[in-house]
């Protein structure tokens, strides 16, 4: 296995053209809100999305969930804190299609749980897509947009702001 380092180049590249996809694909300020799943990793590009969809000069609304790492479960505190923004968000989203976005994609767990969530919980009756710069080709989850694929068997993915933290040993 080797390190895939992705740099700020390549990372504010893929954000680039997939806000255009999504843009191509009829998505702006005036119908969706950018969900940014696992703030830790993924702030950039939720920030980024929500400017490049502003329309009429409206920035796309849009706020964070965070998820667990790897090494967790989703447990109170997780389910808490996501409940508690999608409720004190709820009118932003109310009639507009909910853009989620990440990083990358591993495994699928946790696009897999927020959506069965979403769907199980709240009375939402726009889309909801999924979005992510980097898929793991063998996740379960398969996003809507995707920037590019990898495999996690033969590349172990590094962002260039990444740095070595308990949950990833």
């Amino acid at each position: 296995m080797f390190d895939k380092l992705i740099t700020i180049e390549e990372e504010i590249r893929l954000t680039q053209r997939l806000g255009d996809e999504l843009l191509s694909a009829g998505f702006n300020a005036s119908n969706s809100v950018i969900v940014t799943v696992s703030t830790d990793y993924a702030a950039h590009v939720g920030m980024w999305l929500r400017h490049h969809l502003s329309n009429g000069g409206e920035i796309c609304e849009g706020f964070g969930i965070d998820v667990p790492y790897p090494d967790e479960v989703w447990n109170k505190r997780y389910m808490d804190e996501m409940y508690e923004m999608f409720k004190l968000n709820a009118s932003y989203f109310q009639y507009k299609s909910l853009i989620f976005v990440e990083a990358r994609v591993i495994r699928g767990g946790n696009y897999d749980f927020i959506i069965d969530w979403v769907r199980k919980r709240l009375e939402h009756k726009k889309k909801l897509i999924t979005l992510t710069l980097f898929e793991n080709k063998n996740s379960k989850f398969k996003s809507d947009f995707v920037g590019e694929y990898y495999n996690d068997e033969l590349e172990d993915l590094t962002f260039w702001w990444e740095k070595e933290n308990k949950h990833w040993k």
